[in-house]
């Protein structure tokens, strides 16, 4: 059985890895309901469902066929993100009767972790930049819905509205062919059907959420807003909404439906040639859009290293073994050519 974060917190008996966890629930909203499977190695080869199974209705004595579904093999890594956090024995023992010194660098650090994860649920294994193309990362969903078309592609080759299905790669909405297009209620309705059965949650940028709710507030309603866990969540219909500063706004304007990934410079000014903010749907579940951990140490990880020789200063090791995974084809969409700002 998967667990989220967000079990994970309230299960373990360690207050400081509960600490933590906390801390990545309130800086990474997906982390909340991401399912993580335990793996067995640093890599996990995978099944993906392609083409759903058939059934079919048959006379009296009518020869059966199988109707078996499509599967493909994909594959999926671990990656090692964590950091050290040191607390400064001078520190506490001028400021200890003031507030918890090493919960709070634990707390800072387990921050940082958070983020990192967030960049890489983004762009791991993908851009012209080194820090997310890099083989130590995992692969993100950018990569991973290239992925969806073919092992070997790094682009997203999508369809027009209405016209996906005939597209190189039928989970990409391309909003328009060669430039930006403003986001419309309609398009955000096409991207949430193509995930089956259902999409779960909408992942993009704050931007997409003030765009969509000022297109709500145009059509007479309200995205609708509600708390889970303590945490705030905003809900178009009965699909949640989450924001992420990883998500870009950059994003380079597509190419004949095509966009570009491997050349993609996330630290570049945003401009009319690269307006584009990309919007995921997702099917968060065990069999759709999952994280993988370590089967045998669990999410978060603690190794106190102890006093340290080249300073005054006692250090703690926090690790988080993580992958992401998309289990079958139809659990994501991804649309592209789409500007917050027109």
């Amino acid at each position: 059985m998967a667990n989220t974060l967000t079990e994970y917190e309230y299960l373990t008996n360690d207050p400081v890895k509960a600490g933590i966890a906390h801390t990545i629930l309130v800086e990474n909203p997906l982390l909340r309901d991401l399912p993580f499977k335990g793996i067995a190695s640093n890599t996990i080869k995978y099944k993906m469902e392609t083409v759903e199974a058939d059934a079919r209705a048959y006379e009296v004595g009518e020869e059966w066929v199988e109707g078996a579904p499509t599967w493909e093999a994909r594959t999926a890594d671990l990656a090692i993100i964590g950091g050290d956090a040191d607390v400064d024995n001078f520190i506490v023992s001028t400021m200890g009767a003031q507030e918890n010194v090493a919960a709070e660098v634990i707390a800072l650090k387990a921050k940082a972790i958070a983020n990192y994860f967030a960049n890489l649920a983004i762009y791991g294994r993908t851009t012209a930049t080194s820090k997310w193309n890099s083989s130590k990362n995992f692969k993100g969903l950018l990569r991973l819905m290239a992925e969806l078309e073919g092992t070997s592609i790094t682009d997203l080759d999508g369809g027009l509205e209405g016209g996906t299905a005939d597209a190189h790669n039928t989970q990409v909405l391309v909003a328009s062919s060669n430039s930006s297009a403003a986001l419309t209620m309609e398009l955000v309705d096409e991207l949430l059907d193509m995930v089956r059965p259902n999409a779960t949650h909408l992942l993009s940028s704050r931007a997409f959420r003030r765009k969509l709710s000022a297109l709500a507030r145009a059509s007479g309603q309200n995205l609708n807003v509600s708390t889970e866990f303590g945490f705030p969540v905003t809900m178009y219909g009965d699909v949640k909404i989450i924001m992420s500063d990883a998500v870009p706004d950059n994003l380079d304007d597509p190419s004949t439906l095509v966009t570009a990934l491997t050349t993609f410079d996330d630290t570049q000014t945003r401009g009319a040639a690269d307006d584009i903010t990309p919007v995921f749907a997702l099917r968060v579940a065990e069999d759709g859009v999952c994280g993988i951990t370590s089967a045998q140490n669990g999410m978060i990880q603690t190794e106190p290293i102890g006093v340290l020789q080249n300073k005054d200063a006692v250090r703690t090791r926090i690790k988080f073994y993580s992958g992401l995974a998309i289990f079958n084809k139809l659990s994501a969409s991804v649309m592209t050519a789409c500007c917050m700002t027109d």
